[in-house]
């Protein structure tokens, strides 16, 4: 059991959880349109040194789907409560990021967070938006979020954590500076069109 010294130090992550975000015909229309441009996805990178290349395993599409401009629209008008539940003041946007990833056999994301580099400082809140085929043909692929513990006035990656298992059109929000990670995904058939999918993306603070 946890000293009550270490528990006033553990800060626990929040997340805000929207089921039904978008209407079915929408989600729908978004894995229709998904699919067809499988050509069109490259090998997910991260900022990290050549020599992490196991770091992340999944394909990303950086064309601009048509269906960001919907997604942009229906967080902006969700957000004043999504930053309530989060207890985080409002912000001037200054954009929002969007990228389409394709989660298949085997792939994961290590454990990260979205702004601790430089050029991403200004990342405030990060953003998921899960779709798949129904039934679905993968398990796994949870998104792991860690709580948080303070050491000298710093927020640290603590060892407690919550577990959220993806979920047809629902979205998710949380803020960028919490440790995360993708559970590995098993999808038997290997193909594209049964992947883990998301728009997932940033809210940048000017």
């Amino acid at each position: 059991m946890l000293s009550n010294k270490y528990n006033q130090n553990i800060v626990k992550s929040k997340c805000v959880k929207i089921e039904n975000f978008l209407t079915q015909t929408e989600n729908q229309k978004i894995l229709e349109s998904v699919i067809k441009l499988e050509a069109y996805f490259e090998k997910s990178t991260t900022s990290l040194s050549l020599s992490e290349t196991n770091f992340r395993q999944s394909k990303v599409l950086h064309l601009a789907p048509i269906s960001k401009t919907r997604i942009s629209n229906c967080i902006k008008l969700v957000l004043p409560q999504v930053l309530a539940k989060l207890g985080h003041q409002e912000f001037p946007i200054a954009r929002i990021e969007a990228q389409v990833t394709a989660h298949n056999h085997g792939h994961y994301y290590q454990t990260h967070n979205d702004n601790g580099m430089p050029e991403v400082a200004k990342r405030e809140i990060t953003y998921i938006y899960y779709f798949y085929q129904e039934p679905k043909q993968f398990s796994g692929g949870e998104l792991v979020l860690y709580n948080e513990k303070i050491d000298n006035n710093y927020y640290e990656q603590a060892n407690s954590f919550k577990k959220i298992a993806p979920k047809n059109n629902t979205i998710i929000f949380f803020l960028s500076r919490y440790w995360h990670e993708v559970l590995p995904v098993n999808c038997p058939s290997k193909n594209f069109a049964d992947s883990r999918f998301t728009i997932n993306g940033w809210l940048w603070k000017n």
